[in-house]
């Protein structure tokens, strides 16, 4: 597995698949000569359809519109501005109505898919609370630039992954080490998800033992399954980003034995790695 002096991947050396797994887990996300490297040159055609991005946008421009909106008390979007910008998110029409049916008004929790545009926009810096209103930062208006899309899409992504506490979306099971061994598990399932690959099982393949190990501790509950925690944990992040697609049209990934998962071509776009995997024999 060493690198040649051709190659663009020289400066990262590695002779064994432990030491690609152990550059992986101490990698930076955003050095473009490191263990993973994540592209700058996508186009809106790539990420023009990516629920999250989009979402990001129509929250960002909105904010640019209205030159900010002020926070409810609790820190939250005011209920005002949520309606203006509900039928503009992109939402499955079931969980649309659904909130509309449950929801006499509509505040930012009831939108799950917002909140978490806002909660991610704000570790990233595009987005600060002042005086008790939310505002623009100079990034989040810069990046809101169609020309930026790359950058934008590329920022909430390594922000995702790297920096939201994933606990905080899935506080059901504490499977603590999925998300620090992610560059890892996308290592491995760059090449065991080419294809389409049932999930139920999946998780034994994609992550590191002890993280499987760590899966397997999280299941508290006799009617718990692996997949359910793993999809919900690791599955759900990469298809908001739209890097992988389901075989079954559902709005989540589900945990059905008959459902399958691949990667996309955004994925093939976007995520590249210091070595390509060969797990083959594994």
């Amino acid at each position: 597995m060493n690198t040649n002096e051709d190659s663009p991947f020289k400066n990262v050396i590695v002779n064994s698949v432990q030491e690609m797994v152990d550059a992986l887990r101490n990698a930076d996300w955003n050095d473009p000569t490191g263990a993973i490297r994540l592209r700058t040159d996508l186009t809106m055609d790539d990420i023009g359809d990516v629920a999250f991005f989009i979402n990001t946008r129509v929250f960002l421009q909105a904010l640019a519109e209205d030159d900010g909106t002020a926070a409810t008390a609790t820190g939250n979007l005011n209920r005002a501005f949520v309606a203006k910008i509900f039928d503009r998110l992109v939402l499955s029409e079931r969980y649309r109505e659904m909130t509309r049916r449950v929801c006499r008004v509509i505040n930012e929790q009831d939108c799950w898919n917002l909140h978490l545009v806002r909660i991610v926009s704000g570790i990233a810096g595009l987005v600060e609370l002042r005086k008790k209103r939310f505002q623009l930062t100079a990034s989040g208006r810069k990046l809101l630039s169609v020309d930026q899309a790359a950058t934008l899409y590329r920022t909430l992504f390594i922000t995702y992954f790297t920096k939201f506490d994933w606990y905080y979306d899935f506080p059901f099971r504490k499977a603590v080490w999925i998300q620090p061994t992610m560059a890892a598990t996308l290592w491995r399932m760059d090449f065991i998800l080419k294809n389409w690959c049932n999930i139920l099982g999946l998780a034994r393949k994609v992550l590191l033992p002890r993280v499987y190990e760590n899966l397997r501790e999280a299941m508290t509950h006799e009617t718990d399954t692996e997949e359910w925690i793993f999809c919900s944990i690791a599955l759900e992040p990469l298809l908001k980003f739209g890097l992988i697609e389901k075989s079954k049209g559902e709005d989540s990934v589900g945990s059905e034995k008959d459902n399958a998962v691949r990667i996309t071509p955004l994925w093939k776009r976007f995520i590249a790695f210091a070595v390509e995997p060969d797990l083959s024999n594994n």
